[in-house]
């Protein structure tokens, strides 16, 4: 099999039905896979919302040769890999990324439990509690609420009206005909003819064919596709205007389209990719100049068979200016639909696709690779009809979110407070000018920076890799004192459009902002980097007038995290200091001249430690759920001592999984290993919970540490040899230039030398039981332990 961008790659189908692309990633050190199976929550049996995520769950939990322990999720995290599964609409994908070595039984385990799951009932009895939690969660999500209430202006019917992720009462377990009708929906889909699977890694593609068919193509057969009826019509909308009670004001638009059957998917992305465009006579900018919005974010809610649905998240829009926002948007399909600069837009789409697939990881690639491959033609006649459906406005209608008090919708599966506006008049469009934005100047090599950059501390590593991508990591001061949820806000909305023209170059940026200083990291082509580099420092150095208010809030979880850093906060950056890996000279002198001077990046002070018992901070958040993040720093900074840490973490994370999660149902959200914080390295362990206070969260955590000190020292020489291995490929020299990049700038920000790494692996080699239990012994000491929490701490 050639070697191919992701666009191009080619799709072989098996004698058994089932599908197979693979392409290689010569500098990958691990492989991903992504297996899609064509069938989703659409396809359940109506009465028994959820069934489809529920069986996604079960299949996890046992297979016929592999029961337990010997599953794939207990493999990937001895190997320090990942595994996840989503359910989707009208698909189901089953994504995993490990050491590369890693991949045949890795694969040989996902098709058994794919294929010959156990379903246990004791199993179901525990994993229905697990739903419900999920679903508890996510019915008292704004964004999940704010998707379910969009469904609600379609035609009655289509299924993306029902909120589907099953809890209790949808979950009979105990009927007879819920068992039967999970099985038949297994012994429907999970066969051969309706599975797709997605491979990349650094084996040549033949080697990494070979093994996918022996493997897939020994699966029993059939014919491919899910089979499912059509779908039930989007249309006509049964609302143009929705007002749905929620604590943040907010405006959304949705759009709903219906065009011939097939697949829309590369049409979609080529849309989408002009609305977020914020280049002058683009629909943002004539946004922008109108007051209609600050920014605009659309996503896709649902595809399949020529339907769509549209999500428009319009960031400082009102609710009275929804009529001129569907005026403007209205306006703007019907003057480009047709145009001619369309063609040349998708080709550089195609470009910029082809660049961001050389930054992508295995993983990411492999989920892009599930795309269809659809020639131009048909791309550019699927983009017209749905500017000309965009144009009509049929399927065009609002949401308005605000916290006036609302009737309670009978929505299937969760009720919505929500309820149906009347239909204004059409609001005319005023007259603009529009232009199909085409260029994109850091492709020319032009870096077109807004300022010097003053003087800068870097260091360069050439790069363990050949061909690619280059990293940049970047630390500098924050220009203003303030809340950090607002710094943060306010750096993330003053960059987004030039991380947005980044990303569709293949430039992949992750800011994060902490008291006193902002850090960012950059990876993508080696020849972007640095004129990209030249245009956003300034922006993030520039002096902050005016604070942006901070976004609604996610997963709660997910926000403790991100707030993580604030436990262990760095001394604040004395000024602009990066570090590059996979940077030629080239592209050096060509930072180089971006600023002002360039001076050797000095080494940091070391962490110092110090004991301060438990540090417990709140961070208040709405909702009901609790959620608690610990992290405890390694008592010491010698490699020995580190290294035990590191074997405790990989020995207590498969534990800790099954103990809270499994056994005690106390939430779906968790995480429990090794990991920097900022400068300080240690053990941390989180979790979400339904049923829990974060006091309650914290005793259940202590007490599952207290409970580990028998079965740690049962563990025999073989158990501890094979937790050890794995952790050597982990704490080996990265072979990728964004792996070593982040490598070493975590080294340089704990105060550590290059050579630690090495010395880890000495330490790992010589590490005794004996070593394992200092190691537990010092964690219970608790003579450093740091909690965020979104609750108090119990009173003492």
């Amino acid at each position: 099999m050639a070697e191919n961008t992701p666009a191009s790659a080619p799709v072989r189908r098996l004698a058994n039905g089932a599908q197979l692309c693979v392409q290689r990633q010569p500098w990958a050190q691990r492989v991903g896979l992504c297996l899609r199976v064509a069938a989703g929550s659409h396809d359940e049996p109506p009465e028994y919302p959820g069934l489809a995520h529920f069986l996604e769950h079960l299949l996890f939990l046992g297979s016929r040769d592999y029961p337990g322990e010997q599953g794939l999720m207990a493999f990937a995290q001895r190997h320090g890999g990942l595994v996840n599964a989503s359910t989707r609409a009208r698909h189901t994908d089953f994504v995993c990324e490990l050491p590369a070595a890693q991949l045949q039984p890795a694969l040989t385990r996902l098709l058994d439990m794919l294929c010959w799951p156990l379903l246990e009932s004791e199993a179901q009895l525990r994993e229905r509690d697990v739903l419900h939690a999920e679903y508890q969660a996510r019915s008292q999500d704004g964004d999940s609420r704010i998707d379910h209430a969009l469904g609600q202006a379609l035609a009655a019917g289509h299924r993306c009206g029902e909120f589907l992720a099953g809890d209790r009462r949808t979950l009979a377990v105990e009927s007879p005909h819920f068992q039967q009708a999970l099985r038949a929906h297994h012994r429907r889909y999970f066969r051969a003819g309706c599975m797709r699977l997605t491979l990349v890694g650094p084996q040549p593609a033949e080697q990494l064919l070979a093994i996918a068919e022996t493997l897939l193509g020994a699966l029993p057969g059939g014919e491919g596709g899910a089979g499912s009826a059509s779908p039930a019509d989007l249309l006509p909308l049964r609302a143009t205007r929705l007002c749905l009670q929620q604590a943040r004001p907010a405006l959304h638009l949705g759009f709903a389209a219906q065009l011939a059957a097939g697949s829309c998917e590369v049409a979609l992305a080529l849309l989408l990719d002009a609305l977020h465009d914020p280049a002058p006579g683009g629909l943002l900018a004539a946004l922008r100049e109108r007051r209609l919005c600050r920014q605009l974010q659309a996503r896709v809610l649902y595809q399949h068979a020529g339907q769509c649905l549209l999500r428009l998240d319009l960031a400082g829009a009102t609710a009275e200016q929804g009529g001129a926002l569907r005026a403007v948007l209205q306006d703007w399909a019907a003057h480009l639909r047709g145009d001619a600069h369309w063609s040349l837009r998708l080709q550089h789409q195609q470009q910029a696709a082809a660049l961001r697939s050389l930054g992508l990881g295995p993983l990411v690639l492999a989920q892009h690779l599930q795309m269809p491959v659809q020639d131009d033609d048909q791309t550019l006649r699927d983009l017209n009809a749905l500017l000309a459906a965009l144009a009509q406005g049929d399927g065009l209608f609002e949401l308005h979110c605000g916290d006036q008090a609302q009737p309670s919708w009978p929505a299937i599966g969760l009720e919505l407070p929500l309820r149906a506006l009347a239909e204004r008049s059409p609001v005319p469009a005023p007259a603009y000018t529009w232009q199909l934005p085409c260029d994109e100047p850091l492709l020319a090599g032009a870096s077109a920076a807004a300022a010097v950059l003053p003087v800068a501390e870097l260091r360069h590593h050439p790069g363990p890799s050949e061909g690619g991508p280059a990293a940049f990591h970047w630390r500098g001061p924050c220009s203003a004192t303030a809340d950090v949820a607002a710094l943060e806000a306010t750096l993330q909305a003053r960059s987004a459009d030039l991380r947005w023209r980044g990303e569709r170059l293949g430039i992949g940026s992750q800011l994060s902002v902490q008291a006193s200083s902002w850090s960012l990291a950059l990876h993508g082509p080696a020849a972007l980097l640095p004129a990209f580099s030249g245009l956003l420092l300034p922006v993030l150095l520039a002096p902050l007038d005016e604070l942006a208010e901070p976004e609604a809030q996610g997963l709660l979880l997910r926000d403790l995290l991100q707030r993580l850093p604030q436990l262990c906060e760095l001394p604040a950056a004395p000024g602009l200091q990066g570090l590059s890996v996979g940077l030629g000279d080239a592209g050096q002198a060509q930072l180089a001249g971006l600023c002002a001077a360039v001076e050797p990046l000095p080494d940091m002070p070391p962490c110092t430690d110090v004991a301060r018992g438990l540090d417990w901070q709140r961070l208040a958040q709405p909702g009901a759920d609790a959620a608690l993040l610990l992290f405890c720093p390694l008592p010491a900074r010698d490699a020995r001592t580190e290294a035990a840490w590191r074997l405790l973490g990989q020995v207590l994370q498969g534990r800790f999984y099954r103990r809270l999660r499994g056994e005690l149902q106390l939430g779906y959200a968790l995480f429990a290993g090794f990991r920097q914080v900022q400068g300080c390295r240690g053990l941390l362990f989180a979790l979400q919970s339904p049923r829990c206070d974060a006091p309650g969260i914290f005793a259940h955590i202590r007490a599952f540490l207290d409970e580990q000190c028998q079965s740690l020292a049962a563990l025999d020489d073989a158990a501890l040899s094979a937790e050890r291995d794995a952790l050597q490929l982990a704490l080996a020299p990265a072979t990728t230039n964004r792996a070593r990049a982040e490598q070493l700038w975590q080294l340089h920000l704990a105060g550590l030398p290059e050579a630690h790494p090495h010395r880890l692996q000495r330490a790992m080699a010589a590490l005794t039981p004996r070593d394992l239990l200092r190691a537990h012994r010092q964690l219970l000491r608790a003579d450093d332990w740091r909690v965020l929490a979104s609750g108090a701490a119990a009173p003492v």
